[in-house]
This record gives structure tokens, C-alpha cells and sequence, in this order.
């Protein structure tokens, strides 16, 4: 069958594949391999392989914005097992390319597709093991990164309301206000820019806030801007009636 003379052209390939023989090739090749910057590994991969590697996790990482180490820990096993469980599936559809290379028509390509399957049917049945095992290990490190991030949201605004408070009451005292200059018990670092930035913020809306109730609301609708005449409605809000 096509699988079988296949493999075995594979394995005369093989043999006459020698690998690098100059200095010059040898060097290339060594070039091929990364020491990752978070967890001191050395990666190896091909020379078309590895920049997208690279990216790819570069990409992944940047798109989970992990803020502290367990995040980045957390970021970086998560681009991992992605990379992997794509790695994975290449291999899948590899094998059934090998087997049907020799094919000339569809029915010979799904043939060897079936006679692939039924002769590999362990290595695939390992594959959808891997597959199962990485994928649970994906997910499981993806909800615990937006647990942590979830916490270190809600602690940093606990502790920037706090800061608030204690800008607006300086203000009013007369005071000067200094941010604090070590962090908080929950990791939180400020500057005076920041909290004098949020509080400005706040107060701004609050004032807003009391103004717009006061005054009709215009509402431009879509066809305001090509000359249709604005709503003007007159609303309170329900509790500030």
C-alpha cells in the first residue's frame, strides 16, 4: 500500500541525511536553539521554526497582560501548551499526509487516510490523551491568571479609593499630599501624577453628576450631524427627584 512504500522511501531518506558537514553548518545549526528569558530553558527548534515561536509566544503573552511574576508564570504556561497543542494537531495531519503522498485520486488519498488511522491507531490514541491532558492544563492556568488578575484589579482600586480619600482630604485641609512611597500590603504601587490624575477624575464625574440633573439632556441621534434636529428631553434621574 502507499503507506508502506512511503515510510519506506522515508527510511532511505533518512539514512542518506547526514546533517551538517562543515564548520560553517554545524554553527547554523547551533544557532538554532534559545535560552528562554523567564524560565532559563534552552529550546531548540529549526531556523524556520523558531522566530514564530518566538511571536507567537511574545503575541499570546502580551494579549494575557500579566502584571506580576505568578502571572507571567502562569502567561507563559498558557503559550506553551497553545504552541504544543497546535504542534500537535500539525503532527496529526502530517501523518495522514505521509500516508497518502503516493495518492493519485481522492478515493486513493481517503484509502490511505483509513489505512493510516487503523495502523497508527495507538500513536493516535496517545495523541488525543496528550491532547486531552494540555488542554485541561490550558484552561486550568487560564482561569487561575484571571482569578489573580481579577484580585489584583480589586485591591488596586481598594487602594486607590483609599488614596482618593486621602488626596481630597488634604486638599481640603490645606495640606500637600505624597503619594506613598513604599507599596501597599496588596502590591500597590502610586504616584503623585496617578492619584492626583484619578481624583481630578472622580471629582470631575461627581460634579457632572450633580450638574446634569439639573439641565435638559440633548440627545443627538444619528442624523443630527446631516442637519435633522436634536431631542431635547427634559429627565431626572429616578432617586434625585
Amino acid at each position: 500500500m502507499a503507506t508502506e512504500k512511503q515510510i519506506a522511501a522515508n527510511r532511505r531518506n533518512a539514512q542518506k541525511s547526514t546533517g551538517p558537514r562543515t564548520e560553517e553548518g554545524k554553527s547554523k545549526t547551533r544557532l538554532n536553539a534559545l535560552r528562554d528569558g523567564f524560565t532559563g530553558q534552552v529550546i531548540t527548534l529549526s531556523a524556520e521554526d523558531l522566530p514564530v515561536f518566538e511571536k507567537f509566544k511574545s503575541d499570546l503573552i502580551k494579549d494575557l497582560a500579566p502584571k506580576t511574576t505568578m502571572e507571567l508564570s502562569l502567561a507563559d504556561a498558557i503559550a506553551w501548551d497553545t504552541w504544543r497543542l497546535n504542534h500537535l494537531r500539525a503532527v496529526e495531519m502530517n501523518m495522514y499526509a505521509l500516508g497518502s503522498s503516493d495518492a493519485e485520486t481522492v478515493i486513493d488519498t481517503a484509502m490511505s487516510a483509513a489505512a493510516t488511522f487503523e495502523k497508527e491507531a495507538n500513536k493516535f490514541a496517545l495523541m488525543s490523551i496528550y491532547e486531552q491532558r494540555m488542554n485541561r492544563s490550558l484552561h486550568k492556568n487560564l482561569a487561575t491568571l484571571r482569578d489573580l488578575q481579577a484580585e489584583r484589579i480589586r485591591n488596586y482600586k481598594r487602594d486607590q479609593a483609599e488614596e482618593i480619600l486621602l488626596a481630597r482630604y488634604s486638599d481640603i485641609k490645606g495640606l500637600p499630599y505624597q503619594a506613598p512611597s513604599t507599596p501597599t500590603l496588596n502590591g500597590s504601587v502610586f504616584s503623585n501624577p496617578e492619584v492626583f490624575a484619578a481624583t481630578n477624575r472622580l471629582t470631575t464625574l461627581r460634579v457632572a453628576k450633580n450638574e446634569l440633573w439639573k439641565h435638559p439632556v440633548k440627545v443627538q441621534y444619528a442624523g443630527a450631524a446631516s442637519g435633522a434636529p436634536s431631542n431635547v428631553v427634559n429627565w431626572r434621574e429616578p432617586d434625585a427627584a
